[in-house]
Formats: C-alpha cells, structure tokens, sequence
C-alpha cells in the first residue's frame, strides 16, 4: 500500500517547491541548476577523454557504448545531487521510476526483447559500425547493407541502393548475419559454362593468365579454377580469385570483362540456347488424294463376325 502514496508525494514535492518560493529557495533551484550545468561538463570531459586513452583498444561500436554510459551515469549522479539541493524526495523519485519502469516492461515486451538482444549483440561484438553485413530474414528475403548505427533497439542499414533500413535486434539474434568485412580479403567466386567440346586445360590456364594480368587480383591466397557439374551440353566451372575488401564490387567487375575478352581471343565458346523452327504450312489448297477419306466419317463400318 505503500507505493498507492507515491505519486500524491511526488505531487507535495513539486506543490510545496513553487509554493514556498523565497530568497534561499531561489538560491537552492539555482545551485542545483548550477550543479547540473558541471554534471553536464564533466560528464562529457570524463567520456571523451576515456575514449581518448583508453578507449582506443576498442572498436567504433564500442567507444560509442562506452562514451555514452560513462556519460549517462556521471550525468545522472549529478541529476540526483540537484534535485536533493532542490529539495526534492529522491527516495519518492526512485519508487516511482521503479513503478513506471514495470509498467513499461509490461506494455513493451517487443522492445525488452530488442533490447536485451542489443546487450548480446554489443556484447558479442559480431560487427561493427561501417561494416557490410548481409542478412537472410525468416522469409527467405536477404538485405545487404552498411551498418552505420548500431543501437540498444535496433541496427540501422544503408543498403547499395542508398535505402535506409532498420532492423529489430531481435531479427538479428535469430536470423543468421554474414558480416562481409571482418577480413581485410574477400574472395570472388565466378561461376562459368563452357561447351562440352571445350579443352578444360586450355581454359583453366586461360583463366589463370587472366587473374596474372589484372592487378587487383591478389597472388596469395592464389587463383583457382574447379570443375563443379557437368551438364547435358556443357561444362560449369568455378573461377575464384581473390581481392581487397574495398576493391570487391570494382573487381568483380573488370574481372568478367576481362574474362569475356579473353573467350573471345582463344576461341572458347559458351553454351548458347539454340532455337529451331518449324516450316510455314502451305498456302496452296489441298487435293482430295492429300484429305484423309476417313476425317469426316462419322461411324466406321465394321467387318461382320465370322
């Protein structure tokens, strides 16, 4: 029955500050703002240079969480401070954000669940801001995009297309993340097909020529070309090369290209879908000996039983 009295005690608190204003009420609201003023300051002083020294060892994600807890926390003792040097019942305070926090709990459950998904995703630390990450939703549909804020309720994207998305941490708790720029390499997989006549050696070492030709491509780890599958007219194979990080989409790009030009110089063909076609019926009338005597009988006349 206790906490039935705490809003009527929050209410005295705040009737019984504007009520009894004099000098030395007006001298204690002003130290108070005075001191939140210096909390501020201080908090900001106290955040900044941690990221400055120790905070270097951390990744950007990471320096901002700490910047901004260590901030929070500092500014909120000096909040606390205030209000007691204004006059205020702290104990009434914190039973009623005590009171307000359960009631929250209880009407966002989706956003208590985003939000201890957030703690184990800042905690495990998978990727951080400025990555490329790729995610495969429940439906099968794949989002890829730059993380550029990675909050308590939520990761905001920037896909290629420039769209911004937000996802629920929750999503990425459940849905698997491919986080395309943890390794400073990345590897380009190249499917290809070629005729079933075609001389896999002479293609394998035209690939090969053609990775040691381009500078993008890295030497280590080296150019491989794989035999996948073979097809009822064809031959697939896998042409990986390696590359930067950044250089990926570049790449890729210049890489097909040359790979087309090289085809085309050493004569090797590629399974092309062949069309056939069928003859014009004729336009000249037809004969009586051309007309089956049999279409248009309408009952055949049967052989009697022996």
């Amino acid at each position: 029955m206790a906490d039935s009295n705490i809003p009527k005690d929050v209410a005295v608190s705040l009737k019984g500050i504007f009520t009894n204003i004099n000098l030395d009420r007006l001298s204690e609201i002003l130290v108070a703002v005075v001191l939140c003023l210096i909390g501020f300051i201080f908090a900001r002083l106290v955040s900044n240079t941690f990221i400055r020294t120790v905070g270097m060892r951390f990744n950007a994600h990471q320096r901002m969480v700490w910047r901004r807890g260590i901030f929070y926390f500092i500014f909120i003792i000096f909040v606390m401070a205030s209000l007691k040097e204004a006059g205020f019942k702290l104990s009434v305070f914190l039973g009623a954000a005590g009171i307000l926090t359960v009631a929250l709990g209880f009407a966002s459950q989706t956003s208590a669940s985003n939000l201890i998904s957030g703690l184990f995703l800042i905690g495990e630390g998978s990727f951080e801001v400025g990555d490329t990450i790729q995610i495969t939703l429940i439906r099968g549909h794949t989002i890829e995009g730059q993380v550029i804020s990675i909050d308590l309720l939520s990761v905001k994207l920037l896909t290629l297309d420039n769209v911004y998305v937000r996802l629920p941490n929750e999503q990425l708790i459940r849905a698997p993340v491919m986080n395309m720029s943890k390794y400073p390499i990345r590897r380009i997989p190249i499917t290809l097909a070629i005729n079933f006549q075609e001389d896999i050696m002479k293609v394998r070492k035209v690939l090969l020529e053609v990775a040691s030709r381009y500078p993008l491509a890295l030497d280590d780890p080296k150019p491989e070309v794989t035999v996948t599958a073979f097809r009822e007219s064809s031959i697939e194979l896998l042409f990986s090369v390696w590359c930067r990080q950044e250089l990926y989409l570049k790449t890729r790009d210049e890489l097909q290209e040359r790979i087309r030009n090289g085809f085309l110089e050493n004569q090797i063909e590629i399974p092309v879908p062949k069309m056939g076609f069928v003859d014009r019926p004729p336009t000249t009338p037809l004969t009586e000996d051309d007309i089956d005597p049999y279409a248009n009988t309408q009952e055949l006349k049967r052989e009697p039983k022996l």
